[in-house]
């Protein structure tokens, strides 16, 4: 985790008299860590783990849009691969037919309402029907979580006496707010959906509700929780039943399946030990899966306890300032450094077999057939270098005609021969902000049965050698014509009729005959009239070549297919022995040692810290701030940036450090929050620079784009008192979210006394101290209901 970098800190830098016991359930490489720890203190290390579960589970499939469930994993832990045959056919089923009322991700209403039942409604109410509650229901989302509780909020699931507990115990829990805010949407939404023993629990919520839900479940006046992923991370709370809603989950860059590790965590909910005598867990799919890839989810093991061990600033800083130790001790000690190091014995290993395979391969006359395969090699290279110029739009798209015959080849994918259909312009809009327009060529390929039905170019297959495959027009990128013919064939005005398109496979297979030593080419200097002195240049080379080529006496050698064969397996060793090598240079070097001397000429850079690396004021001054960007705060306390702004002004600028969450739109900030704004980027972009000067991996964009202001005005008009919902009218991010912000704010406002104090700059100090004063109130920090 993010966190790694503590915890790995921590276990370096005890005293090594310290006797260590790592206790583990489920981690697959646990002994690895144990080990670690003996090698760094030199002493012994038990690892005390168990595989037995006092409450076994039960793990079922419900199909989107279904009405069943599929027994996929029995209490003994046997995979049932039938069953989850059986439950993919009624998912195809469903899918062919456009039938079920919804589920998944094709139901959902961000509202919560829906045309019919939902699955997750079905669900929920035969679980409670069969006497399976309490159940646990997780979802990827803040949203799914309250449309789904909101679709189930038809349904009752307390008697009055435990309805009369639930608004007991709420009514205390909310007491000690203002009645301003108890008068909150969100506080006064919950209560109705808690009476019917109905529960939500996300990032959104706010924290004393949070508490609130948590405290009704663990005593059993809520039957259904309406969970993100977080719920299953650091309380106990286990349920009878767990639900997934989904197979997938956004990650932050894109939509996957959930692992096995994650799969382990959530279902591991179900089951109360002494109470049940199993756990069911219920897993929604709303779209195709193999059984390998359900096995592997299923039946997989937990994720790896893989380091997760990273530099920062502060730490190289912190580290510098204590004789007895510093920055490279840390890295050659770290859990990170150990796995690399426990990664030589194999890659010694797979050189030597690599090297023994490669020196058993002998070549007759091997001088000579290396040279004619170089020569083969070099014109393979140059091939490319003409397709490049010939693959411009400029150049190849006046001959993309309906009816030109082309070959399609995508990386081992090989389509052969088809015929272009129709070709479109789309923007492609780069990161850089350049737009370039993509090219895409609809083609009508030969494709294998199987993938008839998709259209995507990832998806569509190729016919098998001898299988009479189906014609299928499919979008084909530019570069992914290899080949452009002379012949252009006639094309029927409909192609829709299964007949026309495969009337044009017979006439593709007619010029394959004709032409039996290949179809012919377009020229691009004389057919395309390429005049590019580039293009030239690379045709005398490939004619040069050709020419040795030739004149090879290895060319008219009868045994030329099998000894050229043995030479190209000869040198794929050889590469592969090099990239191995590489490996172990890597392995055996330290880690992140480049990136630790690319920081520290940063901070030299700044002024952060000497020429012989002694810590400067600026550096001591970073050495205090460790919650946020800790170089950049530096600069603008020193840069003054701070000095004529106003206490709220101040704080508002310090929240685009703590702000991560994605917000749908900028909010339209006034000058005397834009202002300030403006300076600090110019400060951040100065880092940059410097930091990629310094040869730092660093994106000017992306580093810009970590400092959020989407808060800005949220926690101005906060500091300057105004109430908790009207600054949740100025905002669609969620209540839970904006209060998460709030504190994070208050520790980096701490962390700004201190350094402020660091320099001795009492005005400051009082500044920052007096922001900490304004924002710590009311609802955003009201006690924790657990003290």
């Amino acid at each position: 985790s993010e966190r790694g970098v503590v915890w790995e800190e921590t276990i370096i830098l005890l005293p090594d008299n310290v006797h260590y016991v790592f206790l583990s359930a489920t981690i697959p490489n646990a002994k690895q860590f144990a080990e670690w720890i003996c090698h760094l203190h030199k002493q012994p290390c038990h690892v005390v783990y168990t595989d037995y579960r006092p409450t076994p589970l039960q793990h079922y499939i419900f199909p989107a849009g279904g009405d069943g469930l599929h027994l996929v994993v029995d209490e003994n832990g046997d995979f049932r691969e039938d069953n989850f045959n059986t439950a993919m056919q009624v998912l195809r089923d469903l899918g062919e037919s456009g039938g079920g009322s919804g589920g998944g991700k094709w139901d959902r209403n961000r509202k919560g309402g829906t045309k019919g039942p939902s699955s997750v409604f079905k669900i929920v109410k035969m679980i409670m029907e069969r006497n399976f509650q309490p159940v646990i229901i997780f979802s990827f989302s803040k949203k799914d979580c309250e449309a789904y509780a909101l679709q189930v909020s038809k349904l009752d699931f307390n008697n009055d006496d435990e309805k009369r507990l639930v608004e007991e115990v709420f009514n205390n829990a909310v007491d000690c707010l203002s009645d301003e805010d108890k008068k909150l949407p969100q506080v006064e939404h919950v209560l109705p959906l808690l009476k019917r023993g109905i529960g939500i629990h996300h990032g959104g919520l706010l924290p004393i509700l949070k508490e609130t839900i948590e405290i009704l479940f663990s005593e059993g006046l809520l039957k259904a929780l309406f969970a993100t992923e977080t719920f299953a991370m650091g309380i106990n709370m286990p349920a009878r039943t767990v639900l997934f809603t989904s197979a997938r989950k956004f990650d932050g860059k894109n939509h996957r399946f959930i692992t096995s590790g994650e799969y382990i965590q959530m279902s591991g909910r179900a089951g109360r030990r002494g109470m049940d005598d199993r756990g069911i867990v219920i897993f929604m799919v709303d779209e195709k899966m193999s059984p390998a890839v359900g096995k592997q989810l299923l039946k997989g093991s937990a994720d790896p306890l893989n380091s997760a061990f990273h530099l920062t600033y502060n730490m190289v800083l912190n580290l510098l300032r204590v004789e007895e130790i510093n920055p490279e001790y840390m890295l050659e000690k770290s859990f990170y450094q150990f796995q690399h190091y426990r990664a030589l014995p194999g890659v010694v290993e797979k050189i030597k077999k690599l090297e023994d395979q490669y020196h058993t391969i002998e070549i007759p006359n091997e001088e000579s057939v290396v040279t004619y395969f170089k020569i083969r090699q070099q014109l393979a290279k140059l091939g490319k270098e003409i397709q490049e110029f010939i693959h411009k739009p400029k150049y190849c798209l006046p001959f993309l005609q309906p009816g030109r015959l082309v070959k399609v080849k995508n990386e081992d994918t090989d389509f052969g021969w088809g015929v272009v259909v129709n070709f479109s312009k789309k923007t492609n809009t780069k990161a850089s902000g350049d737009s370039e327009p993509l090219y895409v060529v609809e083609v009508l390929l030969h494709c294998s049965k199987e993938s008839v039905k998709n259209s995507a170019t990832e998806a569509a297959k190729p016919a098998a050698p001898g299988e009479t495959g189906e014609m299928q027009v499919v979008p084909v990128m530019l570069h992914l014509l290899t080949s452009i013919s002379s012949v252009r064939l006639y094309i029927p005005k409909d192609l829709r009729p299964f007949d026309n398109r495969q009337l044009m496979l017979k006439s593709i297979q007619e010029v394959q005959k004709r032409f039996p030593d290949g179809v012919p080419l377009l020229d691009p200097i004389d057919d395309m009239g390429i005049k590019d002195p580039g293009l030239k240049k690379v045709i005398q080379k490939v004619e040069a070549f050709e020419h040795r080529m030739y004149t090879h006496t290895l060319h008219s050698d009868p045994n030329l297919e099998s000894v050229y064969s043995l030479c190209e397996r000869k040198a794929q060793i050889a590469a592969e022995v090099r990239t191995a090598k590489r490996e172990l240079k890597k392995a055996r070097t330290v880690l992140q040692m480049d990136e630790l001397k690319c920081r520290k000429r940063v901070l030299r850079r700044l002024g952060f810290a000497s020429p012989s690396d002694v810590i400067e004021m600026k550096g001591r001054v970073a050495c205090e701030i460790s919650s946020a960007d800790e170089l950049l705060l530096t600069e603008m306390v020193f840069n003054g940036l701070f000095n004529d702004l106003t206490v709220e002004q101040a704080t508002a600028l310090l929240s685009c450090f703590v702000f991560q969450e994605n917000a749908n739109e900028m909010p339209k900030l006034t000058e005397q929050l834009a202002a300030p704004l403006r300076q600090m980027q110019e400060c951040a972009k100065r880092i940059a620079k410097v930091s990629a000067d310094a040869k730092l991996e660093v994106d000017e964009e992306t580093y810009l784009n970590q400092f959020k202001p989407h808060l800005m005005d949220v926690v101005f008009a906060w500091a300057n008192g105004a109430t908790f919902a009207q600054i949740c009218k100025m905002t669609d991010v969620f209540e839970g979210s904006i209060i998460r912000c709030m504190r994070r704010l208050e520790e980096v406002l701490r962390q700004m006394c201190s350094a402020a104090k660091a320099i001795g700059n009492t005005e400051l100090e009082n500044k920052f101290s007096e922001g900490i004063t304004k924002i710590k109130r009311d609802i955003v920090f009201a006690a924790s209901l657990y003290l």
